[in-house]
C-alpha cells in the first residue's frame, strides 16, 4: 500500500477540518495502521474499533442484531452501519461534532468459511468478498462491494487500500 495515499488523505481531511474514525472487521487494524504510520496523523485520526465479532459490532458500533441476523456480517448494510456507528461512537466519546467526522468501515471474508467462525449467513459467502464503506458528514454513505483474490493477507491489504481509495473518491466529489 502506498504511504503517499494515506498521507494525502490526512492532508485533505485536515484541510476540511474533518476528523477520522474507523471501524474494521476483516482488516483487523491494518487500515488504521496505514493512517497512523504517517507523521502528524493525530491531527486528524480519532481512533478505531476492531469489531471482529458480531457482539462487538452490536455493543460498540450499534449495529443491530436483527441486521446481522438478516444480512450477515459480510454485507453492504452492515458496512454502512459500522461506519455510522464509528462516527457516532467517536463523536460521543471525544466531543467532536458528528458533522466533523468522516468514518470508514471494512467487513468481509479473508479466508474460506471453514477457517473462520463467522455467522451462518457469512459461512455461505466466498473468501475475497469484501465491503468497504465511507460516511462523510452531510452526505449519504457510500459502499463498494469487492471480489478480491489472493491469500488472506493480500485480501486484507487490498481491502484497506480500497477503503482509502473510496474515501479519496468521495472527497473529490465534495470539492
Amino acid at each position: 500500500m502506498s504511504n503517499q495515499l494515506f498521507e494525502q488523505l490526512l492532508i485533505d481531511l485536515e484541510a476540511r477540518q474533518y476528523k477520522l474514525a474507523i471501524a474494521e472487521s476483516l482488516t483487523g487494524g491494518l487500515l488504521s495502521s496505514s493512517f497512523v504510520s504517517v507523521a502528524g496523523a493525530s491531527n486528524v485520526y480519532l481512533g478505531s474499533v476492531i469489531a471482529y465479532q458480531d457482539t462487538v459490532k452490536q455493543n460498540l458500533l450499534g449495529v443491530s442484531a436483527q441486521l446481522l441476523e438478516q444480512r450477515g456480517a459480510v454485507s453492504e448494510d452492515v458496512a454502512i452501519a459500522m461506519a455510522a456507528g464509528a462516527a457516532s461512537l467517536f463523536s460521543r466519546e471525544t466531543g467532536v461534532p458528528i458533522e466533523k467526522i468522516v468514518a470508514l468501515a471494512t467487513t468481509g471474508m479473508a479466508s474460506p468459511a471453514a477457517e473462520n467462525s463467522a455467522t451462518s449467513l457469512s459461512d455461505a459467502k466466498p473468501a475475497g468478498l469484501v465491503f468497504v464503506a465511507v460516511q462523510l458528514p452531510g452526505r449519504p454513505a457510500q459502499c463498494r462491494q469487492l471480489t478480491l483474490s489472493g491469500g488472506r493477507n493480500e485480501i486484507r491489504e487490498a481491502a484497506a487500500e480500497a477503503a482509502a481509495r473510496l474515501l479519496q473518491g468521495e472527497l473529490q466529489k465534495v470539492d
